[in-house]
């Protein structure tokens, strides 16, 4: 029997499992205070069957975050240390700016709730897939945080390849109603970051994207993760980082230094300005120095102009 079955089975009879009032809560008191003002449990994540033409939300199957690490892939990455920072000492400089860029976030967390974040760049070349991998290892890394970081570029994915993980099933496989969370996502035997690769290529991705059902996946998995991270495709490109950024709390804009025209950048910061955009990071800039209107510590940085 089916865990779908099961699934639709329990709904009927109204016996799906709860979490009890009891249960342990998650240790990140300042995310639970935004989310939950009047000191209600997080909601637990549910298992997404296929949606059906006409179905606006699907039954709803509680899980517990210990059910979804029982049953989640652990296919044993293999990090590139040349990209992934907290992997290599000769890269000890860089990793403390993810740390900076992960305490900026923190702080902005403390004004208005973000939980979930898209990372995109004006064109392609400008970091945007390093910086969402290398920021999503700097919160796994802190004490029982957890981060889930999700390949959103189906087009040209690249997460996977510096992960040393499978590309598949992923995103594009939950998006045609192929496959659930537990078949997509990846979890790491170290740290608390979980995985979402982008999947098979598909002929319509921006319509993929742009369904219900990626909603209904990033809203379920919200409450269960401290950070939520989505790698976009570049906005100059396609149209998919706008209908992502539609989906989240934030946006942040890759820029790297002494390489991306002025224009460029002016135009996609134009695109999330007096929306969700919550700054810039520079990326590859020199020691100590400034560039125009742009802000960074180290090399790496925000600016929420």
């Amino acid at each position: 029997m089916s865990r779908v079955y099961e699934a639709l089975k329990r709904a009927e009879q109204g016996r799906a499992p709860i979490e009890s009032a009891n249960d342990p809560k998650p240790s990140d008191s300042l995310l639970a205070e935004v989310a939950h003002p009047d000191g209600a449990e997080r909601s637990a994540i549910g298992m997404v069957p296929p949606l059906e033409p006409g179905n606006e939300s699907p039954i709803s199957h509680h899980l517990r975050l210990d059910e979804l690490r029982r049953h989640c892939a652990r296919p044993g990455w293999k990090l590139n240390p040349d990209y992934a920072v907290f992997c290599n000492r000769s890269l000890a400089v860089c990793a403390e700016q993810f740390r900076t860029l992960r305490s900026r976030l923190y702080r902005l967390r403390d004004k208005q709730p973000v939980r979930t974040l898209v990372v995109t760049s004006a064109v392609p070349g400008e970091g945007k897939t390093f910086v969402s991998l290398n920021l999503a290892l700097a919160i796994a890394h802190q004490h029982d945080r957890r981060a889930l970081l999700i390949d959103g570029d189906l087009r040209a994915s690249r997460l996977h390849v510096r992960m040393g993980a499978p590309s598949a099933p992923g995103l594009s496989e939950y998006l045609c109603g192929e496959a659930d969370e537990f078949s997509i996502i990846q979890a790491d035997s170290k740290d608390d970051l979980f995985f979402i690769p982008a999947g098979r290529s598909v002929l319509n991705p921006a319509e993929l994207l742009a369904d219900n059902r990626l909603k209904v996946l990033i809203d379920r998995m919200a409450p269960v993760f401290d950070w939520i991270i989505v790698d976009a495709p570049p906005v100059h490109a396609v149209s998919d980082a706008a209908v992502l950024a539609g989906l989240c709390d934030g946006v942040l804009v890759v820029v790297r230094a002494k390489l991306t025209a002025y224009d460029l950048v002016q135009t996609t910061l134009q695109e999330f300005r007096g929306k969700n955009l919550l700054g810039v990071v520079l990326n590859g800039a020199d020691e100590e120095a400034t560039y125009g209107a742009y802000s960074y510590y180290g090399g790496y940085g925000m600016d929420r102009k």
